[in-house]
């Protein structure tokens, strides 16, 4: 029966399993114990079934970590549980999400990638209320899909870092108008639609993605794709653009790194583009120059993408760039 199933958490360290020790913040042996123990607390004994995959602070994980990840989610039976809660950090909360909602886009209970601002037990802290909603949707049952809960339950594929004020992250093409709910930027049609499994066999990250951001004065000689290095995403400023003007140099073009990129066989990406038909003459030097658009996707998502993309050998890289995985295209309907 359906009640007498479990809940399976997956601790992974970050904030919500650190401590604070003497000025210092850092992961704790004992931080998964602590959870479960204040939402007993608080709410009484429910069905848990605990695993510590790892016990790192969020940005110091590695392809290592993601690999084991997946190789252990795809060997659960998700027919024993309720649903599942992967406790994270924050600082790499939008990369873990992001390649979760597209890898296990097929699941069929809910999976909710959760953090915290704060060690547990701190003022302020928003660990245990994360937790304790991931519980309470998995226990009212009708979700399944892969989510992130921070305060909010958002997309994994659309969610932006948090700055570095406030630790509030933001959702990519969503205006805040679903603030009063605890749902932002998800509909209850992306709730119930159900995605075909894509991926069945573990991934090693071997192909690396370089990514380099459009800022004044950027120096694109200074960026050089190693043996490694599958492809290039570039991130432009919000118009799609970057300098693409021969007259301030070469090192200072974006359409001439470019070119060097496809002369030694590294595609570039640009992330984020928007889908309109007239665009910025900078805009069109970059895309004819041989870089391919990705289209309303936001940075960590695309950057995902391309990891798997480039890794898996279930499809062709190209292929798989074109479909819209789990929702990160915004306004395009699953392939």
């Amino acid at each position: 029966m359906a009640d007498n199933k479990k809940i399976l958490v997956i601790f992974t360290g970050g904030t919500i399993g650190s401590s604070v020790q003497g000025d210092t913040i850092k992961v704790d042996k004992s931080g998964r114990f602590r959870l479960i123990a204040d939402h007993e607390k608080l709410y009484g004994s429910k069905r848990f079934e605990c695993v510590q995959l790892f016990n790192i602070l969020s940005e110091n994980i590695s392809f290592e970590h993601w690999e084991k990840l997946i190789s252990y989610l795809l060997e659960v039976n998700t027919d024993n549980y309720k649903g599942i809660i992967i406790t994270h950090g924050s600082d790499t909360l939008s990369y873990t999400s992001a390649l979760l909602g597209m890898y296990f886009r097929h699941i069929d209970i809910p999976l909710f990638v959760i953090a915290s601002n704060k060690p547990l037990g701190e003022a302020g802290s928003n660990g245990l209320f994360n937790f304790s909603a991931a519980v309470e949707l998995i226990e009212k049952g009708g979700i399944h899909g892969v989510f992130t809960l921070y305060e909010k339950v958002m997309l994994p594929t659309r969610l932006i870092p948090a700055d570095t004020y406030c630790d509030r992250f933001t959702v990519y093409g969503d205006n805040g108008a679903s603030e009063s709910s605890i749902f932002r930027g998800v509909s209850a049609s992306m709730i119930e639609r159900k995605h075909k499994q894509m991926f069945f066999k573990p991934i090693k990250f071997k192909k690396h993605i370089m990514t380099v951001h459009a800022y004044p004065g950027a120096d694109y000689s200074c960026f050089v794709p190693n043996e490694d290095t599958a492809a290039v995403l570039f991130c432009p400023y919000h118009s799609g653009t970057a300098c693409a003007q021969g007259d301030s140099g070469e090192n200072y073009d974006l359409t001439a790194f470019i070119k060097r990129c496809i002369m030694n066989n590294v595609m570039v990406y640009i992330c984020g583009v928007k889908p309109d038909s007239i665009r910025y003459e900078t805009l069109d030097r970059i895309i004819r120059a041989g870089s391919i658009p990705l289209f309303s996707i936001c940075e960590p998502a695309a950057y995902m993408k391309l990891l798997i993309a480039y890794n898996q050998s279930e499809y062709k890289a190209g292929e798989l760039m074109n479909k819209n995985l789990y929702f990160e295209i915004v306004g395009k309907n699953i392939k």
